[in-house]
């Protein structure tokens, strides 16, 4: 999750996997901060009263329930967003992969508004840039805890340079 939301540019992080979406409503280390399911969400507005936020959550049989927390509304809608494109983003993920596996049936798959090659070349990038991100975190991680500094700019171009070799 770490390296898919600093591709987004978002310090607050949620758990993501795909539709479902986990995320706080404001940083972890606020006191106040609560935790829920987005995809449950029908929606959200500020109270204009105070620096609150009113949800409206879909519960199982129907049921609507109003949940008022503290925090910004501006806080809320980034997180929020950072979330959403994160959960595009795996998708976009597997959508390529179960294409490139073979199990994407044609006719049910058809695009009619461009051809498959834009699409699955944009999501071969977006699946290198992820690759290659996640692969220079664990990298950095793993120079700071050895070394206690950063990755050297030499080195990460290196390793840039080998994963687009093959």
């Amino acid at each position: 999750m770490e390296v898919h939301f600093a591709k987004v540019g978002c310090q607050t992080r949620g758990y993501v996997a795909g539709h479902h979406r986990l995320v706080p409503t404001c940083g972890s280390s606020n006191e106040q901060v609560i935790y829920y399911m987005v995809h449950l969400m029908e929606d959200a507005s500020a109270l204009e009263s105070d620096k609150r936020v009113e949800m409206i959550m879909n519960g199982r049989a129907g049921d609507k329930y109003h949940v008022q927390v503290a925090t910004s509304e501006r806080t809320f809608r980034r997180i929020v967003s950072a979330a959403d494109e994160v959960a595009k983003e795996q998708l976009s993920l597997f959508e390529y992969w179960m294409y490139r596996l073979g199990k994407v049936k044609r006719e049910i798959f058809e695009r009619t508004y461009f051809g498959d090659y834009c699409v699955y070349t944009k999501l071969r990038k977006l699946a290198l840039d992820l690759f290659i991100r996640t692969v220079l975190h664990i990298l950095n991680k793993a120079h700071k805890k050895v070394y206690g500094e950063e990755t050297p700019a030499e080195l990460v171009k290196e390793v840039k340079r080998v994963i687009n070799k093959f």
